[in-house]
């Protein structure tokens, strides 16, 4: 194998799919508490998305160690560079503890002490509560996981600020709001494969008409906690259009998908999932911005 091409096998073997949203959700709030545009500030941004580009990433490799049998037994998993020998175990897990090493270094290296707390707290909640300990056991790991997924957002706001502030803590709570209606839709439509890996995903362990109805009300609550800046008179009436914008297409789709109940109307909902919570972020920001 060439160099160009391990170099490609390992950059998709880190989900770049994965982080990259990641990524996103973590330079927003970071943009967000910028007081004012200036060199210092924009390389500060740059240094964000470093940390959070290598701590994803990182924390996804050794993930996917601890989840190589896992992956053997899935169709949907099966081929991915650990499972098809393409990427060598000890490699995967030394590469991943170095690009770990680096997240974390990156925030304390600029006295960001608390974002770097909440760097390796997220990757710990990743690496070790969700995968390690609760995947294999119980559909709720989802649940007990989903800090991870928000951590970025705590990252970007402090490695720029040491203003306490509520937004942070709004967009963090949304991306776990997010999580459950994310994952479960798609394990939705690959809950055979779930259950041949032994994983107790909550399509795996209940029947389909109750997992329709748990993903159903996820969407319904993510869609009712996207409104509560407007509840709390926070933002203009703008970001109330731009929300209601969003959120029709995703009460359509649960909706589509509650009558139906199958892969198609779950996969619908699954993909959607990701714009709606990048146009949330964006419309949060723009109103911030214009404020």
């Amino acid at each position: 194998m060439s160099r160009l091409k391990r170099v490609i096998v390992y950059f998709r073997f880190t989900k770049p799919r994965v982080w990259a949203l990641l990524v996103f959700i973590g330079v927003i709030p970071a943009i967000i508490a910028i007081p004012s545009f200036n060199l210092q500030y924009s390389l500060r941004l740059i240094f964000v998305a470093l940390a959070l580009a290598a701590g994803s990433a990182g924390a996804e490799a050794v993930t996917n160690y601890l989840d190589r049998d896992i992956d053997a037994r899935m169709t949907r998993t099966k081929m991915r560079p650990m499972v098809t020998g393409e990427v060598n175990p000890t490699f995967a897990v030394s590469s991943g503890i170095l690009l770990i090493s680096i997240a974390i270094a990156i925030p304390l290296s600029m006295g960001r002490f608390l974002a770097g707390a909440f760097m390796a707290t997220g990757i710990i909640d990743n690496v070790i509560v969700y995968s390690y300990l609760l995947k294999r056991r119980t559909p709720w790991s989802v649940i007990f996981g989903g800090f991870s997924g928000g951590a970025p957002v705590l990252v970007g706001w402090y490695m720029i600020s040491s203003i306490s502030s509520l937004i942070p803590w709004f967009l963090f709570i949304l991306v776990i709001v997010w999580i459950p209606i994310h994952i479960w839709s798609l394990a939705f439509i690959y809950r055979d494969d779930y259950a041949r890996a032994g994983v107790p995903m909550l399509p795996v362990i209940c029947s389909k008409n109750t997992s329709a109805k748990f993903i159903s009300l996820s969407a319904l609550l993510l869609a009712f906690f996207s409104f509560i800046p407007v509840f709390l008179g926070y933002e203009r009436l703008i970001y109330m259009v731009l929300v209601t914008i969003l959120a029709v297409p995703l009460l359509f789709t649960t909706w589509r998908f509650l009558r139906k109940r199958d892969g198609g109307a779950s996969f619908s909902l699954f993909k959607y999932s990701n714009p709606y919570l990048a146009g949330l972020f964006l419309a949060f920001t723009l109103m911030h911005l214009l404020s």
